[in-house]
């Protein structure tokens, strides 16, 4: 009462009923009260299920850190919807469209949305059980796009999605309407197309006549606008119901005198992808109104040929599935089969066409150069499979919302990369020599047996990051992940294998009868150097391993660095390790190691600020092995390239001591000078776990918790 409540300042909402056989439905909802991870998307809100009279109320959708919208049942009983992906370092404008068994277990994507500024939403089912869903800029368009068609089922022992290259033959053409070229006259129209990352089987264009990007609509035969499209809904006959508008449908990019939408209501018969909007059939569209969600008012069976869709057996958690998991358990099992049968980088630019082998350049200007971690999540640079020596699984915790609460600050205790959401480490499991024999055996595909299996909580948001033998992260999943109680997942067949047949859990070491799999709900373990400079494990005395600025970073600088990066005395590099200075509530070194974007501290960068996934001059988001603080307290270069590889200014932040005809846009930081602490300046040198642990505070996106921080 009085001060000490806490209040949301706002309702509830509960949204996008979903009836389901048996009884039950599947709704969103936001009476969690947390946050969306990134301010995008408000409110957060998940995926529940209840009785159909409103009792026995669950949350299923943990993995919901952003937000889930538009839950659809299928005719196999799955349920789809959009999810909200801007997880990590991901874009904060994409929605994918996943599905869900209804109580919550077996998520996995129907097609992600890897094309930075569109969402996927407002999906339905077709008669031949092709799923089609609208795609669409999320702001201009006024939720008009062009409506996406695939198959809803592939067949097994293939491939589910495309490569992650667009330009690769498994990577459909999609075709996007028709557009000028040349002189803009109307004889010069031509169709255009686009190929879609990691494509789901049989993707097409059902609306060719239009497209979904940020602009004005394409053209019709005539060389007016064609207009754009959303709301479908499945009808008899595998036809379409749908709204259209004609004109260019985007705010930015109409003509004066023409009408922002006028959405009316028509039918796509048959399924079939138009290349002319004049195909389209009116059901009804009157200038006066914007008609919108159209729905078939017909038995499910006149649609699918059945009276409802399948009724999904729930997940029993009688201890059946697995020996480590006994009746009622409060856990699941995640594991893999592979780490090295994996798809990881987007190639953009094929290897040996670019300096980057296809991954992000440095600190380029350009928005659209290789998209490796804003859209995807992949590769922290240039590595091979016999890299990879260790998994580490990783918690991710929301953020309550206490906007109306009495604890300052209002809803957020710490700053992260991360944005809203807390990682911490439930396990590093290495990989090799972690076996008898010691040498891992190969397996069915001829790498060295990369399988684990891991006992996590339930019910827990979590992701995956790859490690070297430093203990550096190789790639991560920029996507939540969850069990349900009793739960057993081992159908991972690799990172970003579904572009990829998968290797069989049950071929490999974790996935044989009586292999004991790691316990991460009692004790976390962590990877430490043992004393021949092997990465080895370790069990802790805590359930997680936690990582944050002032507790674990800022005592190292303080014992080591301090010494030549003073903020009254030497600051070598212009970078003070002891400014203890606030700015809203965090430390002036804090902030120039981790947010200096603006690059408002420090050596200035050569194109103006610090873009990509740079920090700063010295800390890339999530990815120790390409961050210039992780290279001088390690001695070397991690990213695997060499200086030689790409240009660099001699004089740091001077563009005009580039080597002559360099581009700006291709050059990075060497690295140069020696380990830190120097050798000879009579300070200790850092041990393995200090920089284990710097490595791990950037590699969990730079924590810091608020200097006025209350628990």
């Amino acid at each position: 009462s009085g001060n000490d409540t806490f209040t949301l300042g706002y309702g509830i909402f509960n949204l996008g009923p979903c009836p389901l056989p048996g009884g039950k439905i599947m709704f969103v909802s936001s009476r969690d009260g947390y946050l969306p991870n990134k301010g995008f998307t408000f409110p957060n809100l998940r995926l529940y299920i209840m009785d159909d009279d409103g009792s026995n109320v669950e949350p299923v959708g943990h993995i919901n850190m952003g937000s889930a919208l538009h839950p659809t049942i299928l005719k196999d009983g799955r349920v789809m919807f959009s999810s909200y992906e801007g997880q990590g370092a991901r874009d904060q404008r994409l929605w994918s469209l996943w599905s869900i068994w209804p109580d919550g277990t077996r998520w996995e994507p129907l097609m992600s949305a890897f094309n930075r500024d569109r969402a996927l939403h407002f999906q339905t089912q077709l008669s031949d059980g092709r799923v089609a869903v609208m795609e669409y800029y999320n702001l201009n368009n006024s939720g008009f796009g062009a409506l996406l068609a695939f198959n809803g089922q592939t067949p097994p022992n293939t491939a589910r999605f495309g490569s992650p290259n667009p330009d690769d033959a498994s990577n459909p053409n999609v075709r996007r309407g028709l557009w000028w070229f040349q002189d803009g006259h109307p004889a010069h129209k031509q169709p255009y197309y686009e190929k879609y990352r990691f494509s789901p089987q049989g993707l097409t264009n059902l609306t060719g006549f239009t497209h979904s990007a940020d602009e004005a609509s394409s053209f019709n035969l005539a060389g007016e606008y064609a207009g754009k499209v959303t709301h479908p809904a499945a009808a008899p006959d595998n036809d379409v119901l749908l709204v259209w508008s004609p004109g260019p449908a985007n705010l930015l990019n109409r003509p004066i005198n023409t009408p922002r939408v006028d959405g009316g209501i028509y039918v796509l018969r048959n399924g079939q992808s138009l290349t002319d909007v004049a195909q389209l059939q009116k059901v009804i569209n009157d200038p006066n109104y914007n008609e919108q969600q159209p729905r078939a008012v017909v038995p499910y069976s006149a649609i699918y040929g059945i009276a409802e869709p399948a009724n999904l057996p729930r997940l029993k958690n009688d201890g059946t599935l697995h020996a480590a998991l006994p009746k009622g358990t409060p856990f699941g099992l995640i594991g893999s089969s592979s780490l090295l049968n994996r798809n990881t980088s987007p190639n953009d630019a094929q290897p040996g066409n670019d300096s980057y082998n296809g991954l992000e350049k440095f600190n380029t200007r350009a928005n659209d150069e290789n998209p490796n971690w804003f859209t995807q999540g992949a590769d922290a640079g240039k590595y091979s499979n016999a890299d990879i020596f260790a998994v580490r699984v990783v918690a991710m915790e929301a953020v309550a919302d206490k906007s109306y609460g009495p604890i300052y600050p209002s809803y957020t205790a710490f700053r992260a990369h991360t944005e809203r959401e807390r990682l911490r480490v439930l396990g590093e499991i290495v990989l090799k020599k972690d076996r008898l024999p010691r040498v891992n055996p190969n397996d069915s595909q001829g790498n060295a047996d990369s399988s684990f299996l891991a006992k996590i909580p339930a019910d827990t948001p979590f992701t995956f990051q790859t490690l070297d033998s430093d203990g550096l992260v190789l790639n991560m999943a920029q996507t939540w992940h969850m069990l349900r109680p009793g739960e057993v997942r081992v159908d991972c067949g690799g990172c970003h294998a579904h572009s990829k047949v998968p290797l069989a859990f049950e071929q490999t070491i974790a996935g044989r009868s009586g292999y004991i799999p790691k316990d991460l709900t009692k004790y976390a373990l962590k990877v430490v150097k043992d004393l021949s400079g092997n990465l080895v494990q370790q069990q802790l005395a805590t359930p997680m391993l936690d990582v944050e600025y002032r507790r674990d970073i800022k005592p190292i600088f303080q014992r080591a660095c301090v010494q030549c990066h003073s903020k009254t005395g030497r600051q070598e590099a212009k970078l003070a390790l002891d400014d203890d200075a606030l700015t809203d509530g965090y430390e002036g070194t804090y902030l120039a190691l981790a947010w200096d974007q603006d690059a408002t501290r420090g050596i200035q960068p050569i194109i103006g600020t610090w873009r990509q996934e740079n920090a700063s001059r010295y800390v890339r988001k999530f990815q120790s092995r390409r961050s210039l603080l992780a290279w001088k307290v390690f001695g070397r270069r991690l990213d695997g390239w060499t200086n030689a590889d790409h240009p660099t200014e001699s004089v740091p932040g001077d563009a005009s001591t580039l080597p002559a005809g360099a581009d700006p846009n291709a050059a990075d930081i060497d690295y140069t000078g020696t380990i830190m602490p120097p050798p000879g300046s009579g300070i200790a040198p850092l041990n393995d776990e200090e920089k284990l642990t710097i490595a791990r505070w950037i590699d969990l996106g730079a924590p810091s918790d608020h200097a006025e921080a209350q628990y």
